[in-house]
């Protein structure tokens, strides 16, 4: 699932290449929304909360989530002026919107200004909002790591709610602070030497925990490469299982954890047990030498 850094530089292409535009039509390809076009209307802007992308056309918002295969691509023109071919799948297309060039302030086209247009592939959810009613799908996250409403203290406070829950479910519950992923929960954790299993209330020093998180995301936001270690060899722990950490040697360990336990152990005695939406396992990665299982 992309996580928050992947989900803002999205909004942040779809904004550079999108505000300031008038529409030439929408289709979306979700039933509600399928005679619904925007054609005439002006593009103010593309923004980010958590995981989830906002785009402003008129009064109207495009809300998307990207879920685990999700995308948004930029098409343009080529070399002889016909648009640009789509990287992926037509059928995986659920939302298209057309935008004509640009228009200097006498409405003539700027020069070199082209049609573009935006593409969403493989979204996990799609809806049309009022613009007043847009922040509606998100009034339940927590503080957003890469938003201007970014608090400490406050994502901290949410997830002292639940002190007996284990560190690694609760960084990825978007209530207590939004953008988080499974990369970033490992690569946190790891840095700042706390087991995914350490119960909340056990984490010795929470806030030094939730700042690095912070400042992971904010170092990345802007590249491509997700890095946390070197160019090299990108990140300390996410997805390294059974090779040798880099710090002490130990062999990196992978599984699933969730809010009911680790990997088969958290069903217990029932085994065909299906976990709930609200207890999604999800992978995790750690280094049994570096990190300490703090009760």
């Amino acid at each position: 699932m992309p996580e928050g850094d992947t989900v803002w530089r999205q909004a942040r292409n779809l904004h550079r290449g999108l505000s300031s535009r008038v529409v030439r039509r929408t289709r979306f390809r979700v039933p509600a929304y399928a005679e619904i076009d925007l054609g005439g209307e002006k593009i103010e802007g593309a923004f980010a909360r958590g995981k989830h992308l906002f785009l402003r056309i008129g009064q109207t918002t495009v809300h998307s989530h990207l879920l685990m295969e999700g995308i948004w691509h930029l098409y343009g023109v080529d070399s002889s002026g016909q648009p640009q071919r789509w990287k992926r799948p037509a059928f995986t297309a659920r939302a298209v919107i057309e935008a004509n060039a640009r228009l200097d302030s006498t409405g003539q086209v700027i020069p070199d200004s082209t049609p573009v247009s935006a593409v969403g592939f493989s979204l996990g959810m799609l809806d049309l909002l009022p613009r007043e009613r847009e922040l509606e799908p998100v009034a339940h996250l927590g503080p957003d790591l890469l938003g201007p409403d970014w608090n400490l203290n406050l994502a901290v406070d949410n997830l002292l709610q639940a002190p007996e829950r284990m560190i690694g479910p609760a960084l990825l519950d978007q209530k207590n602070l939004a953008g988080i992923g499974t990369i970033y929960r490992a690569e946190t954790l790891f840095l700042t030497g706390v087991d995914p299993r350490t119960p909340v209330g056990a984490v010795p020093d929470l806030p030094r925990l939730v700042h690095t998180a912070h400042l992971l995301l904010q170092a990345n936001k802007e590249r491509p490469l997700r890095v946390t270690r070197t160019v090299a060899e990108p990140l300390w722990c996410y997805g390294r299982a059974r090779r040798a950490c880099y710090r002490c040697g130990a062999t990196i360990v992978r599984e699933e954890i969730s809010d009911l336990g680790l990997d088969s152990e958290k069903f217990g005695e029932t085994p065909h047990r299906i976990a709930t939406e609200e207890d999604r396992a999800r992978l995790s990665y750690r280094c049994p030498g570096c990190q300490v299982l703090y009760t």
